[in-house]
């Protein structure tokens, strides 16, 4: 049960069955009750940690911060025996994150059942903050029942507490830390340029920043400011009356026809304002003073700021009064000077800033010669006037490949070594195909790359193809084509091994020129292709190729796309021999070819056909007679107890092209096709399998297809041994991939072992010696 209230001084909860409460202990402390909570059933806790439990939850619409509480134990007349003995009480603000009140669980008193029972005092919350979330799991009751039942509980709400956000200085919403500037000159003004961030305006400081000047002095800009609104530029202007230039600090230094340079002097400019006919500068000034032929005459205020900042020596800066320092000499006080140390006048200027990937150098108000950059089209570090191939993100100097120019970098999306893994997915080397992100890649063209060899898939599953076609599709392109993958057919064939970026071709036929063959990957993308030569119908064969997306064993589901019907005549894809590339990599001329034992098939039983015993013993040119009824034709071969992994051969031939042949080995069926599609039956193919256990082995046979097979002798072999492991790392010399060293020693994962590594990843990231000398 889930309980909302709003915040008030105080709250009164009274859990119960019922949708409303008529009477209530927080008044009166009755005990006159219709209603009490009461559970007999533990249900699973909003708390897992509780587990099924007795439990209630108080859930309040928005935080609280709840201080004491009071609570009124089971007190209903005959009930209180179901009362909460052992209770713990959780609290939580999202329902996820409970927090335990007190260490251990919290023992109730039983009610009274009298009308005086005024409850217990409860847990104190104040120290866990806001709550939203109060859960109350009942462990125990006083008779051992399996009901338990709580009267009342009260949360009594902190009103004052903060229910918004409390700013650095403690306010409950408050703005937080205000700023006040230096007034030093105690004019009220502060200065702009020295601040504090504090609660409280500290002495000596102001809440504004409108002095420029906090040593007390005016400069001109506060002057020129006074002289224009009170009107006096409008007759001393650019061309001004008795040549005195109100409008900037040149013209009113140069002091106009009658006092010249010596406006400036003791009290001549006020006097000029005020005294009508002033005289000091030999001819007297016409009536009446300049003060009262303008409308907004200057006040005393004003007039006293104008011999203020006379007397001070008619600074321009208020900061650079008459002989203050100016190191460099360039006119700017240092006080004022952003760059005491050099020649404020060259700003703006050409400069040279060195790089030659910058073009119109000009020294900046910082004082710094900086210039425009030239693009770098290609985001590699070398701007394009210098980069060799602008364009190209993997090289600067026009080769792709190590060493680049220096301030080259390179970018996580660069795939430069094109093996389809990028920086960003890990590439160790990506200048180097052949290293991906694990280290040396297992394709051939990196692994073996003079001695690869060929394979193609092989057949897992087919739905919807026409007899045993679909077994045409496996292994090399022979000729022997699929039959016809149409609408919700499919065709599933099985590679080993792949790597990123390694190419896999399947020759593929169509009957439509607008039909199409969509190739699935391990069901998580496909490549889809539309019919490449529309003249080609019919099924006449064609090529498509695509690379390997995903590292590893590759699922392949072969669809028509779109329209018509496929048919699919093998694929091809290069390994190395013996690798785990190769379908025949599990077997005993990869696993152990100078190292085997061998031993010849037993004929036990033969029916429905003639010249069972040539059947007996290893192949030897002479077969049996037709095998070809699977309801009374079949020949049974027993082995010896051969380990599990050995290899069983038997040699037959087929008169049929979609002959097709039943195994069942120890209980275990499989079936195998006629892998050449050879019709000759004087031409004997050789089955191989491995065993799935160990022991005696027990083979029957039987035609599944078309056609009929003949039989001409089995045989088994099996790994023994080593006969030579010369570094004792037990893997065997004929098939040590690193003679000499511990082939399971590979401390960088990467299929290589340490001792025939060129490429240790240990060694990534170490110093080294690219022999350039510009690196």
């Amino acid at each position: 049960m889930k309980l909302f209230f709003t915040k008030i001084f105080w709250i009164c909860l009274l859990i119960c069955l019922a949708p409303s409460i008529t009477y209530s202990q927080c008044g009166d402390n009755s005990n006159y009750w219709e209603e009490s909570w009461v559970s007999c059933a533990k249900k699973e806790s909003p708390n897992a940690s509780r587990g099924n439990s007795y439990w209630l939850l108080f859930e309040f619409t928005e935080p609280q911060a709840v201080s004491t509480t009071q609570i009124w134990n089971a007190n209903r007349i005959g009930e209180s025996p179901m009362g909460a003995k052992e209770v713990y009480i959780d609290i939580s603000i999202d329902g996820s994150t409970w927090t335990q009140v007190g260490t251990e669980s919290f023992t109730w008193g039983q009610g009274s059942e009298n009308s005086e029972y005024a409850g217990f005092e409860g847990p104190d919350l104040t120290t866990y903050g806001f709550i939203q979330k109060v859960l109350i799991t009942v462990v125990s009751n006083f008779d051992n029942s399996d009901c338990v039942s709580i009267a009342e509980v009260k949360f009594n709400i902190n009103p004052l507490a903060c229910y918004g956000e409390e700013d650095e200085c403690g306010v409950c919403d408050g703005p937080g830390l205000s700023t006040f500037f230096q007034d030093a000159d105690g004019d009220g003004l502060g200065n702009p340029e020295i601040s504090l961030q504090v609660c409280e305006q500290p002495d000596g400081y102001v809440d504004n920043n409108n002095d420029p000047c906090d040593n007390g002095l005016y400069s001109w800009a506060d002057i020129q400011t006074l002289l224009d609104e009170n009107g006096c530029t409008g007759c001393h202007g650019n061309s001004g009356a008795g040549g005195l230039d109100l409008t900037s600090y040149e013209g009113i230094n140069a002091g106009g026809d009658i006092c010249g340079s010596s406006l400036l002097t003791g009290d001549k400019l006020v006097s000029i304002i005020t005294t009508s006919g002033y005289s000091a500068c030999g001819t007297p000034i016409s009536f009446p003073s300049m003060n009262d032929r303008v409308s907004g005459a200057l006040d005393a205020n004003e007039i006293a700021m104008i011999q203020a900042w006379v007397d001070s020596g008619a600074p321009s800066d208020c900061n650079c009064p008459p002989n203050s320092p100016d190191v460099d000499n360039d006119g700017v006080c240092d006080a004022s000077d952003d760059c005491p140390n050099f020649d404020n006048s060259l700003i703006g200027t050409p400069c040279d800033d060195g790089s030659v990937c910058t073009i119109n150098d000009v020294y900046t108000a910082a004082c710094e010669c900086e210039g425009e950059p030239i693009a770098d089209s290609d985001y590699d570090g070398i701007c394009d006037s210098l980069d060799l191939a602008p364009l190209n993100p993997c090289t600067a100097d026009g080769t792709v490949g190590a060493p680049e120019p220096q301030g080259w970098v390179e970018a996580a999306s660069n795939d430069c070594d094109q093996d389809g893994i990028s920086l960003s997915d890990g590439d160790i080397n990506d200048f180097d195909a052949c290293i991906d992100d694990e280290g040396t890649s297992m394709a051939a063209e990196c692994r073996c790359p003079n001695s690869s060899t060929q394979s193609g898939a092989t057949y897992v599953h087919s739905v919807g193809i026409w007899g045993t076609s679909a077994y045409y599709a496996q292994g090399l392109p022979d000729g022997n084509i699929s039959g016809g993958i149409g609408w919700e057919d499919y065709l599933e064939v099985y590679i080993p091994y792949l790597e990123i970026g390694q190419e896999v071709c399947f020759d593929v036929a169509f009957d439509k020129p607008d039909g199409g063959v969509k190739f699935e990957i391990n069901e998580l993308g496909s490549y889809k292709f539309f019919n490449p030569d529309t003249t080609k119908v019919n099924y006449e064969i064609q090529t498509v190729c695509f690379p390997a997306f995903v590292a590893g064993e590759q699922l392949i589901r072969i669809t028509r796309h779109v329209t018509g019907s496929v048919k699919v005549d093998g694929s091809t894809y290069e390994h190395c021999p013996c690798t785990v590339s190769d379908p025949e990599y599990t077997l005993t001329e990869c696993q152990c070819p100078n190292d085997f034992s061998s031993g010849e098939g037993t004929v036990v039983h033969g029916a429905g056909f003639n010249d069972i015993q040539e059947a007996n013993g290893f192949p030897d040119g002479v077969a049996t007679g037709w095998i070809n009824n699977s309801d009374t034709d079949s020949i049974e071969f027993s082995f010896p107890s051969i380990p599990i992994n050995t290899e069983i051969c038997i040699a037959l031939s087929f008169d049929y092209a979609a002959g097709k042949v039943g195994f069942t080995l120890n209980d275990d069926y499989f079936e195998i096709v006629n892998q050449t599609g050879s019709t000759d039956n004087s031409v004997f193919q050789e089955m191989c399998f491995l065993t799935t256990s160990s022991g005696p082995q027990h083979l029957k046979i039987k035609e599944e297809g078309s056609g009929s097979i003949w039989i001409d002798g089995a045989y088994y072999k099996s790994c023994n041994g080593c006969l030579s492991d010369s570094d004792n790392d037990s893997v065997c010399d004929d098939v040590d991939t690193c003679p000499g060293h511990d082939d399971f020693a590979d401390a960088d994962n990467d299929g290589i072992p340490d001792g025939c590594d060129e490429c240790d990843g240990n060694l990534i990231g170490t110093t080294c010696d690219d022999f350039d000398p510009c690196t």
